[in-house]
């Protein structure tokens, strides 16, 4: 490649740099040529890799406020004792159960996913679903998905929602099924299901 070097680890950089960017700098065993990984106890060597096994949470804590670019911290995942206590807000897995699907917002289509539980629709950042259209309200519309069946209620809307060209009574949940339309705002949205009705 033109304007370009390799170093001995097969990394590429700019010619006019005298040595590698991305090689490790620091103390290099002799015998390979390569920077070992350590595991360190409370020393600082920023050029090596930290592993920390069994420590409390709180030193690994304070490291993090000393954050170094130059340096990989691998640290053991939390356990369900400490994610009990953590004040971390933890992101939980929801089974994926179907789809929205529009083709109003872009002309290639867009498609929101539909999860198990409450999906809240709305143009607000924190909904579920976020549709970007000025006649959406904040929290328009939620979409359950509970016990192998698919309901939707308008949540007070200012426009209301429209489900197969009828506008539904607020906070009364309807029986939403695979091609079903859902009207918000100016949006029209497609259901479709991912398990069998």
């Amino acid at each position: 490649m033109k304007g370009f070097k390799q170093c001995e680890k097969n990394h590429f950089y700019k010619e006019d740099l005298d040595e590698c960017p991305y090689c490790p700098k620091g103390t290099v065993a002799e015998e390979s040529g390569t920077v070992k990984t350590a595991i360190l106890d409370n020393e600082d060597n920023s050029t090596k890799t930290v592993v920390f096994g069994n420590q409390k949470s709180e030193n690994v804590d304070s490291l993090k406020k000393d954050f170094d670019p130059t340096r990989t911290i691998v640290t053991p995942s939390k356990s369900s004792e400490d994610s009990a206590k953590s004040d971390e807000v933890q992101i939980s897995k929801r089974k994926l159960r179907g789809w929205l699907v529009t083709f109003d917002i872009e002309e290639f289509g867009t498609d929101y996913k539909i999860f198990e539980g409450r999906n809240l629709i709305g143009k607000k950042s924190t909904c579920d679903i976020t549709v970007l259209d000025n006649e959406v309200s904040s929290e328009h519309a939620v979409i359950l998905f509970r016990k192998d069946k698919f309901e939707i209620s308008d949540q007070m809307s200012t426009n209301g929602t429209v489900l197969n060209g009828e506008l539904l009574d607020s906070h009364k949940s309807n029986v939403l099924v695979d091609g079903d339309e859902i009207v918000v705002g100016k949006t029209s949205l497609l259901f479709k299901t991912a398990i069998k009705q």
